[in-house]
């Protein structure tokens, strides 16, 4: 039965996700034995990884490996909830369908897994046919809330009575009729959400940055920054220092190229230190405390990252007429502040960030860490600027059988076949010719952005 779905929803023109709303399925009049074979029976109710006990644990922060600074508020206690069971409790084959709004109201979790395990069909394949079988699933639950706008609440069938008790637990009270009871059930049909599962995404990036961490914990140290801001990467791209996001941010870091050319060397056709892992990061830390610096809160400068210090400086602003601007948060601004750039995005960023402290302090409970080969650490990186002209491909010549390391660490380079001029940032963990490299200590690294790292070498002739 499920090959032949299978068969039967590739034959299909298949389209690109769409709001419920604007989609037509072709396939409507099968609903009811698809959905048989698939929601109903093979692809509900996914397993959680770790159980509750384990999970409140964590992110209680029973064993105090949280900084005081990365506590987490009343306010935010549901959110981070949810964003740390996506990050945990479920894979990239499990589809949480929630609420957009009140994360608590989770209507299912979908597993798709036998579909992923299927050899038969292409991986692509099994994307679009995930994604329809899950919009699938948001339209059954669209009719079933358009009909509870006028159904009596003590004659449900089975299927209505599950959808009001998952509102109800999520602290929900139900309009008893009327426009108001119109209105409740239509907002939460227009809410309807899916969120992929990210645990094996989140245990990638533990496996990549792993090389890098004893550097980046060193730097966050030098810089005076808590360890936990490493987490920022895996809320933007796991730590995959080639990621490109389709509106063009790049890195580990996700840096936009704006806000690149501010901290980085300028990007152009033979360079782009967004994908270099080193100084990428370096550049985030630099962002970080500048945000620390203006908005002087963590929970302020941390959603900063994501959309900049402005509107919440405005906000701050607005509100310190009424009250002092030092016990101005986050949580404050999203309860008496309305504004397009400050919402769902910010308090979302936030809540994800505390979620993944969450995850990295305790990884060793969440993940099958005792037997897997990650990478080892890369000792002794440090960064330099070239005093000569430098030409990529001989400097990876000269060093790739000391260092296995050295591409990885200098994945900058677009052109590796390119005189690159004297001023050029390279990372090595082989110390290189002091006549023609100058490698920066721990204090001028804090002191200026990369952009300005060539200015060391400015009075130094090439050796």
């Amino acid at each position: 039965m499920i090959k032949a779905i299978f068969l039967f929803l590739l034959s299909m023109n298949c389209h690109a996700w769409s709001h419920p709303d604007g989609y037509q399925s072709s396939y409507i009049e099968l609903e009811e034995s698809i959905l048989s074979a698939t929601i109903r029976g093979y692809y509900k109710n996914a397993k959680a990884s770790i159980d509750e006990k384990v999970k409140s644990r964590i992110i209680l922060d029973k064993e105090h490996r949280v900084s005081d600074d990365f506590q987490i508020p009343e306010y935010f206690k549901h959110s981070v909830n949810f964003w740390f069971s996506i990050y945990t409790q479920y894979n990239s084959d499990q589809v949480v369908l929630h609420d957009s709004e009140n994360l608590q109201l989770v209507y299912n979790v979908i597993d798709f897994s036998e579909l992923k395990g299927n050899k038969d069909v292409h991986r692509f394949a099994k994307s679009k046919i995930q994604a329809q079988l899950s919009l699938e699933y948001i339209r059954r639950i669209k009719k079933i809330l358009n009909r509870l706008t006028k159904k009596n609440l003590s004659k449900l069938n089975e299927e209505e009575a599950v959808i009001v008790e998952d509102i109800k637990r999520a602290g929900f009270t139900i309009p008893k009729k009327g426009k108001k009871r119109i209105s409740f059930f239509k907002k939460l049909s227009l809410n309807l959400r899916t969120q992929t599962g990210q645990r094996d995404i989140i245990f990638s990036g533990l496996v990549r940055i792993n090389p890098y961490l004893d550097f980046l914990k060193a730097q966050l140290k030098n810089f005076k920054l808590p360890e936990e801001l490493v987490a920022i990467s895996f809320l933007e791209s796991s730590f995959n220092t080639q990621a490109k996001s389709k509106v063009d941010a790049a890195g580990a870091w996700q840096f936009m190229p704006y806000i690149s050319n501010l901290f980085m060397p300028k990007i152009n056709q033979y360079q782009d230190y967004r994908f270099n892992p080193i100084i990428s990061s370096i550049s985030a830390f630099h962002l970080l405390k500048e945000n620390k610096t203006i908005l002087r809160r963590w929970d302020l400068a941390i959603p900063a990252y994501n959309s900049g210090p402005k509107h919440l400086k405005k906000a701050i602003k607005i509100l310190s007429k009424k009250r002092k601007k030092k016990d101005i948060g986050l949580d404050y601004i999203l309860t008496h502040y309305k504004h397009p750039h400050i919402g769902f995005a910010s308090q979302n960023f936030y809540a994800e960030f505390l979620a993944l402290t969450r995850v990295l302090a305790y990884k060793e409970l969440i993940y099958p860490l005792k037997g897997t080969t990650l990478k080892q650490s890369i000792k002794n990186i440090n960064i330099y600027v070239s005093k000569c002209k430098i030409k990529p491909q001989k400097y990876f010549q000269l060093l790739t059988k000391q260092s296995p390391h050295i591409k990885e660490l200098n994945s900058h380079f677009k052109r590796t076949k390119t005189l690159f001029k004297r001023g050029t940032i390279v990372i090595s963990d082989r110390n290189l010719s002091k006549k023609r490299y100058h490698k920066l200590t721990n204090k001028q690294i804090k002191k200026k952005f990369p952009k300005k790292y060539y200015t060391y070498i400015n009075k130094m002739p090439c050796g």
